[in-house]
């Protein structure tokens, strides 16, 4: 046993000093991504394991082993004290949207379970979408919902559990499909898929447009994603806006008019509202494989297609209230980018505000318990609620 707990002790330490400098230091190599990524998902459970950390130095000093336990339970409390301020500014924030957080579901609600959706519908040949419908009377304000995966995955049940949520206060959730590059149609279509995923998306505007009545009230229709997703909600609202998008576009194999020149038809009411978690605003800035799968090439060599696909390129007059949602320490998608978008944004007229959550990384709100999830849920809703 005291063999086990001198080499213990020294591992219990490592994992806390590299989750310690990555929260305090997120531009550290590796270690800011490995701490960031824990401070914002599960900072509870972090600062219980530096409080474990403590004990067992105490462990280990008792065990024989003095100075390997008094190392071991130095590094843990100062894990413990860097916990209290990441917490203490978690909770701050949550404080400053009016959230009182639920530490409990912190710490046992450490992903999304099944929202249950009310059923799942095609929007268009294979493609399809999962409907959350709240329980009284409609219709509803609605959101398309689009999940993330960097473009090239993801699935439409991401936030499952946050979809019910929201059905549960009054809106309809239609979480939606959209191709990715091995789902294409074939060669031809594979690459680049940034376009095609926006007309999806816009082909799924359309359903719930087509869809009126006593479920959802497409007058009342916000976009809203996360990562990828919610560049291609930003993205797809201007060009329903502008008439530069439509599901018509798609080729006729995928159930639209083409050729992709054809006129679009006349467009029905346009979004109210965006709401984006974390968006990639910039797409120059992403991984060179990325712009591969959007652009055809680099974003540098596609002009047209950068102004058509990044939400930073379609700034102007006119947009609709955006929600935007950010991690501070977001290895992704470029805080400071995010940051003057959101100036650019208000600078241009369009209503609404940016939530930044501490010490938080890309993808902070997929556990639903988190305290990033938490206060931005709130504060979605009270977004929301000021649309109706």
């Amino acid at each position: 046993m005291t063999s086990f707990l001198r080499v213990l002790g020294p591992a219990w330490s490592a994992v806390l000093l590299v989750v310690l400098v990555g929260a305090f230091r997120p531009e550290t190599p590796v270690l800011g991504l490995a701490g960031s990524f824990l401070t914002g998902r599960y900072p509870l459970h972090v600062a219980l394991a530096a409080v474990l950390g403590i004990l067992l130095g105490l462990a280990v000093r008792k065990a024989g082993a003095p100075l390997v336990g008094y190392a071991t339970a130095t590094v843990a409390l100062a894990a413990v004290i860097g916990m209290v301020a990441v917490l203490a500014a978690q909770g701050r924030a949550a404080a400053g949207e009016g959230v009182r957080l639920d530490w409990t579901a912190a710490l046992t609600r450490v992903g999304q379970p099944s929202g249950e959706p009310d059923r799942t519908v095609e929007f268009a040949p294979g493609r399809e979408l999962d409907l959350y419908l709240p329980s009284g009377p409609g219709p509803h304000p609605t959101m398309v919902w689009v999940h993330g995966g960097s473009w090239v995955g993801g699935e439409r049940d991401d936030r499952t559990t946050m979809n019910r949520w929201l059905a549960d206060r009054g809106w309809a959730v239609a979480a939606v499909d959209y191709r990715l590059p091995e789902t294409g149609w074939g060669a031809a279509d594979a690459a680049p898929v940034g376009r095609h995923q926006q007309r999806d998306v816009a082909c799924a505007v359309d359903w719930v447009r087509a869809h009126p009545g006593t479920e959802l009230d497409p007058g009342r229709l916000v976009l809203a994603g996360q990562s990828a997703g919610a560049t291609l909600a930003l993205g797809t609202t201007s060009g329903l806006l502008d008439g530069t998008l439509a599901c018509s576009e798609a080729p006729a194999a995928y159930g639209g008019t083409g050729p992709a020149d054809a006129p679009p038809p006349v467009p029905g009411p346009p979004p109210i509202g965006v709401v984006a978690y974390h968006p990639p605003v910039d797409l120059a800035l992403v991984d060179p494989d990325l712009q591969q799968t959007l652009f055809g090439g680099a974003a540098a060599d596609a002009p047209g297609l950068m102004r058509l696909l990044s939400p930073s390129e379609q700034v102007r007059p006119g947009l609709p209230p955006t929600l935007l949602l950010l991690g501070s320490a977001d290895h992704y998608v470029h805080p400071e980018r995010v940051t003057a978008y959101d100036a650019e944004l208000r600078a241009a007229g369009t209503p609404g505000r940016l939530v930044t959550v501490p010490y938080a990384d890309h993808v902070f709100d997929q556990p639903f318990g988190s305290p990033g999830a938490q206060l931005t849920r709130e504060a979605m809703i009270r977004f929301l609620s000021g649309l109706d």
